[in-house]
């Protein structure tokens, strides 16, 4: 891996209760100086790739340059964990809030000690995010500020890129693909780059679709448990170029139903000032944003 200034990174296996593999990515720029740890966590259909480039590009690698420490998770089945997606896994999002998550952060908690950290999730890993503490609070790992990009957990309106998007690709063809595969084969369909179990797939419609925020396997409110949790300072990016998967409206919606929490949001725009209309993906690896919202977040990061 190449990029533009010194950085160093290490890959970290992390053993879960089953005899799966989780996986962290670690960004710095020096071990004797490292700054605070930041935690990184993926949507569906991706995996930890979200925050880097093999060039150097990404939000992972613009904060180690700027000192901190940045701990980027794959989830089981994603990215460099073991192994990955297949008719067998039998997994949904229960497991990765009550056992994924918990290793990830005590293996980043075992690397930085209690140091408080920073979390930072990407479309549906923000509500995993937000899931884990409100069963978990800071349990775990004492958490100074959050920050979210494209995090919406319901589809509240309707456009054509979502109606494309969830009628045709994730409920018709992807349940017949499920049906024939076992799984949502979604790097065939080009729907992202990595794969969905067919628990992870039915939890995502069920969640996209409701208004109640439960868990499929234990019945946990995560809706009620969120507003009992004080939620650190939070900061929610949303993009205009975003329609289908963090369409602005939807982001809104989430951060209510988070509940009163010092939230600040902000929608990427050109009309907005800022140098394009990013998408669902560009948000955070674009060059542009070294130069335009990543500073924005830095400032605010170092206001703790």
């Amino acid at each position: 891996m190449s990029n533009p200034e010194p950085l160093q990174y290490e890959h970290i296996t992390v053993s879960l209760p089953s005899a799966d593999q989780a996986s962290i990515t670690r960004f710095f720029r020096d071990k004797k100086t490292l700054g605070a740890p930041v935690f990184m966590l993926h949507s569906t259909l991706q995996d930890g790739t979200t925050f880097f480039s093999d060039d150097g590009n990404g939000l992972a690698c613009y904060l180690a340059r700027q000192g901190y420490d940045v701990f980027v998770a794959d989830l089981r089945g994603k990215g460099r964990s073991w192994p990955l997606v297949g008719a067998t896994s039998d997994y949904g999002y229960h497991h990765a809030i009550t056992e994924d998550i918990p290793a990830l952060i005590e293996k980043v908690v075992s690397k930085r000690g209690k140091t408080p950290q920073i979390w930072i999730g990407h479309g549906w890993g923000s509500v995993l995010m937000c899931s884990f503490y409100a069963r978990y609070g800071d349990r775990h790992a004492p958490v100074a500020r959050m920050a979210h990009f494209a995090a919406r957990r319901q589809l509240t309106n309707s456009n054509s890129s979502k109606r494309l998007l969830m009628n045709f690709m994730w409920r018709k063809l992807g349940r017949l693909l499920l049906a024939l595969n076992g799984y949502l084969p979604a790097r065939f369909l080009r729907m992202g780059v990595t794969n969905e179990s067919r628990a992870n797939y039915q939890e995502y419609l069920q969640w996209s679709d409701s208004a109640d925020w439960l868990d499929a396997s234990d019945g946990f409110s995560y809706g009620e448990a969120i507003k009992q949790q004080q939620l650190p300072p939070s900061f929610y990016f949303a993009a205009k170029g975003d329609r289908a998967y963090g369409d602005p409206n939807d982001v809104r919606q989430f951060i209510q139903e988070l509940g009163p929490h010092d939230g600040r949001f902000m929608v990427l725009s050109r009309a907005g000032g800022n140098l394009r209309d990013y998408n669902h993906l560009d948000m955070l690896r674009h060059k542009d944003c070294e130069q335009d919202h990543f500073p924005l977040l830095l400032d605010w990061l170092q206001q703790a």
